[in-house]
C-alpha cells in the first residue's frame, strides 16, 4: 500500500460487522414479536366473533321461545362454544303490561384444549 492511501483496518471491519449483526438480530426479534402479537390478536378476534354468533343464536332462541338448557357449536374446527341458560328472572312490572323475562346465560369459547379462551356471563331479555 502506498503512503498516501488509507483504508479500513481488519479490526474496524470486524467491529462494523459485529454492530451490523447485533442490530440485525434486534430487528428480526422485533419483527418476530410483532408477528406473534398479531397472531394472538387475530385468534382473539376469531373467538370474539364466535362469541357474538353464539349470543345471536341465543337471542333468536329466546325470542322464538324455543329455549333449551344447553347449546354448542363450532367455527371452522378451530374454535367451539358452549352455552347454558343458568336462570330466568322476571322483574316486577307494576303497570299491567306484559312482563319482561330476563335469562342469565353463560357462554364459553374454547380453542384446542378444554380450558375456555373466553367466558361471558350475561343477561338476555326475551324481547
Amino acid at each position: 500500500m502506498q503512503r498516501g492511501q488509507r483504508g479500513f483496518t481488519l479490526i474496524e471491519i470486524i467491529i462494523a460487522f459485529t454492530i451490523l449483526a447485533m442490530s440485525s438480530v434486534l430487528v428480526v426479534n422485533m419483527i418476530t414479536q410483532s408477528a406473534t402479537r398479531v397472531s394472538r390478536v387475530n385468534e382473539h378476534l376469531a373467538a370474539m366473533e364466535l362469541m357474538d354468533s353464539a349470543i345471536a343464536i341465543l337471542r333468536g332462541e329466546i325470542a322464538n321461545r324455543k329455549l333449551r338448557e344447553t347449546y354448542a357449536g363450532t367455527l371452522g374446527g378451530d374454535y367451539r362454544w358452549q352455552a347454558s341458560v343458568v336462570g330466568k328472572f322476571n322483574p316486577e312490572s307494576g303497570s299491567g303490561r306484559r312482563s319482561l323475562n330476563l335469562y342469565r346465560v353463560n357462554i364459553q369459547v374454547f380453542d384446542d384444549g378444554d380450558h375456555p379462551r373466553l367466558v361471558l356471563d350475561t343477561i338476555i331479555p326475551d324481547r
